[in-house]
Parts: structure tokens; C-alpha cells; sequence
């Protein structure tokens, strides 16, 4: 599938030293890359000796030899930027694995996106991905400045102020994209239905409510979760209670273009609406399961209650999403959500970078694979153009007629 970040002052969702989370669709921990031990090693009798890791195979030994040929070879010196030429040699090797999700992060965007799961950032307020080649809006975040300019899920990002963004690797487009309040970007996107529309968007602080409470007209209550922060435990549970005292016919949980975020507060969330069992399954790379349970007790275990879910959804949500659906506690209605099932953790390098390294897959309580598939809803319902221009949500008008059924 694909690999996500937030384009914000956060290029990806890093939460403080040692906490786990799904940011924008990932698990991350951060922690501190392992002391390597290291060797001299001489090439010839007589050559100066180099440092290099014991744990490095002969094949990636090279490298050191390569640096020095070119730095005593090489015909245009200027070109011999270390700088460059290491971030080259690193994407390579990391492209070479094969995994979308395994990735390596330059230090200034390790620095400046470790504020974000605590939901107050700078930007435009969107996750994006690197989807098949093209980079891709998952979903703009709730009330942000990119919702608010139109920037839709699906839309893939052509230029960023007039400069293509063929060739470009997730973090290049981010650096040209994020940028401080009150500066504004130009971007060109390409909609799902073809058409290229280019968007003007002002960057703005982002505060985000992460859970967003509204009553409708027939008594039922759509209750939004825009991603998991550290206060989205907090601020279902006063919704919830909410929900109660206004006794609700039943909940439309909206897990729509909710990208993801931390674990403990997805798995809490969980917790509401189901009553012990599991949440879902970790699988490592020896294949042990390790289970995610749930606690008894909750505040919406018995309320009628459907999920809205869309290609937006990713990572927690569809964790959540999943967990309802297995355990037969909610029907989904929407589309395809975004397939973004691995487990990753951060281990940050000497120098103040990281490597975001996956460790492993989630699965759901039934044992079903939410990396590369998502989740199918119980209604598929789509969104037409004639929908968005209408303002139309045929999404929400179905869970709405599905929620009647139940209480009847």
C-alpha cells in the first residue's frame, strides 16, 4: 500500500520519547538506535585504516570505499556533497527493502514534528501518502485550511507552487508544501475523476478538536473522531456522556478521513463501545500474535450505532473500524478504507534523525489483514460529484436510514 505523513509543521505524527501511536496512519516509538560496536579494518597492506560497523556485510562495507575513490577520483569535486550523497546512499538502501513504510527521517522534520500528536501545529492540515508513484491526499484534517480550500481525499499533488512533483520523494514535497501561519501555498492536484484543479491554500496554526459532537434533527448523534491525540479519551468520553444525558436514538460514529493516531487512545476509544474481548491483533515478524484486549465497561456498549468509514480512514481508525465490525457491535457504511495495517517504530539516530522501521502487521479480532486490503463496509456508498456539489452526504443520509432499522 502506501506510506502516510501530515503536511503541517509535522511531515509525519511523533509522539514524546517512548509513547506508541498510529500517526497518520503508524505506530511509532521513539527510541534510541542501539550502540553499534566498531572495528578498524585495513583494504591493503600499508593503506590507512577505516571505521566501520562490525554488523555491516561485506556488500555495504563498499560504500566507505566508493566515498573514497570518488573524494580522490572524482572529476567534479563540487559535486561531492556529503550531505546529499548520504541521504542518497540512505534512500537507496531503503528503497531497496521493498516497504512502503520503512523510511528514513531527516533530523529538522524529527524536530519539528514531535509537537504534533499533541494537536497544535502549523500548516495546511492534511495527511498525505505516496501511493503507486503519485503523492496522494489521504485526507485533509477536520475544519483545517486544506478542507477548507477543497483539497479532497484522492487528490494527487502534480505542482507545488509551479514546481512538479515527478521524482519527488514524500519528504520533498512536504519541505514545499508546510510552511509558517500566514504564508499561503499554490497546489496543483489531480482529482480521481481526472480533472486537475489548482488550489491556493493559507497556512494557518492547526487546533485540533479531535472528537466533534453533532445532534441531528431525528435524534440520533453523529460523533466525529478527526484522529487520536492524547485527548481524544478525554474528549469521547465527555461527548458520550453527552450523547447519554441528551438520550440519543443512536450513534453515527464518523471515523471518515481520520488518519490515524496514537494507540492507547485508539484502543480506549475501543473501549467505549465494546465490553472486554479484543481489539485486535499485533503480528510479528516470527508470526506471534500478541492480542490488544479491551476492558469491560463503557459508556455506549448498548446504543444502536454505525461506523462511517471512507478511503481517508487509515491506520487507528481502521483498527477501530474493524474491531466493530468483527465483534458484530456496528455496520460500516462508506467506501474502501485506506489499507494502512503495519506496525512501525521510530529509532532515532546519532545525529538527530530516524529511521521509521516496520516491525510488524495488525490484524483484527477475526484475523483479517488490514495492510494492502483496508476494510469493505457493510453498505458501500459513494460519494458522487453531484453529492459535493450539492453538499449532499448520501453517506451519512444511509446511516441514518440504517440507524431507523435497528431502533425499530
Amino acid at each position: 500500500m502506501v506510506r502516510v505523513i501530515k503536511v503541517t509543521l509535522f511531515t509525519f505524527l511523533v509522539a514524546t520519547v517512548l509513547s506508541t501511536t498510529f500517526g497518520a496512519g503508524y505506530i511509532l516509538a521513539l527510541t534510541a538506535a542501539p550502540q553499534t560496536p566498531f572495528v578498524q579494518i585495513d583494504r591493503e597492506p600499508g593503506s590507512t585504516s577505516r571505521t566501520v560497523s562490525r554488523n555491516l556485510p561485506p556488500q555495504l562495507a563498499v560504500l566507505d570505499e566508493i566515498w573514497t575513490i570518488l573524494n580522490q577520483d572524482f572529476v567534479d569535486q563540487q559535486a561531492l556533497n556529503p550531505s546529499k550523497l548520504g541521504r542518497g546512499a540512505v534512500d537507496g538502501l531503503i528503497a531497496a527493502l521493498g516497504d512502503r513504510h520503512t523510511t528514513y527521517i531527516d533530523a529538522e522534520s524529527v524536530r519539528v514534528e514531535q509537537t504534533g500528536i499533541r494537536g497544535s501545529y502549523e500548516g495546511i492540515g492534511a495527511s498525505v501518502a505516496l501511493n503507486q508513484g503519485a503523492i496522494t491526499i489521504v485526507a485533509p484534517i477536520a475544519g483545517s485550511p486544506a478542507e477548507k480550500a477543497g483539497i479532497r481525499a484522492g487528490d494527487k499533488i502534480v505542482e507545488v507552487n509551479g514546481k512538479s512533483t515527478q521524482g519527488m520523494n514524500l519528504e520533498e514535497v512536504v519541505s514545499l508544501i508546510k510552511g509558517p501561519k500566514g504564508t499561503s501555498v499554490r497546489i496543483l492536484v489531480q482529482r480521481e475523476s481526472g480533472a486537475s484543479v489548482t488550489v491556493d491554500v493559507m497556512r494557518d496554526e492547526i487546533r485540533t478538536q479531535s472528537v466533534i459532537l453533532d445532534m441531528l434533527p431525528d435524534g440520533y448523534a453523529r460523533v466525529r473522531i478527526a484522529q487520536f491525540t492524547q485527548r481524544t479519551g478525554t474528549e469521547l468520553n465527555d461527548v458520550l456522556e453527552q450523547v447519554r444525558n441528551q438520550r440519543a436514538k443512536g450513534i453515527i460514529l464518523d471515523l471518515r478521513n481520520n488518519p490515524g493516531g496514537l494507540l492507547d487512545t485508539t484502543v480506549e476509544s475501543a473501549n467505549q463501545f465494546l465490553s472486554g474481548g479484543l481489539a485486535g491483533y499485533q503480528v510479528d515478524r516470527n508470526g506471534r500474535r500478541t492480542p490488544l484486549p479491551l476492558d469491560n465497561g463503557g459508556r455506549a456498549l448498548d446504543i444502536p450505532m454505525v461506523v462511517l468509514v471512507n478511503g481517508g480512514s487509515a491506520s487507528g481508525s481502521e483498527l477501530l473500524a474493524g474491531a466493530l465490525q468483527d465483534r458484530g457491535r456496528a455496520k460500516l457504511i462508506g467506501t474502501q478504507t485506506f489499507g494502512k495495517g503495519s506496525v512501525n517504530h521510530l529509532r532515532q539516530l546519532s545525529d538527530g534523525s530516524a529511521l521509521y522501521v516496520t516491525i510488524g502487521r495488525w490484524l483484527t479480532p477475526n484475523g483479517r489483514q488490514i495492510e494492502g486490503n483496508g476494510l469493505t463496509p457493510d453498505f458501500v456508498i459513494n460519494l458522487t460529484e453531484e453529492d459535493i456539489r450539492n453538499q449532499r452526504d448520501s453517506q451519512l443520509e444511509r446511516a441514518r436510514e440504517v440507524l431507523s432499522t435497528q431502533s425499530r
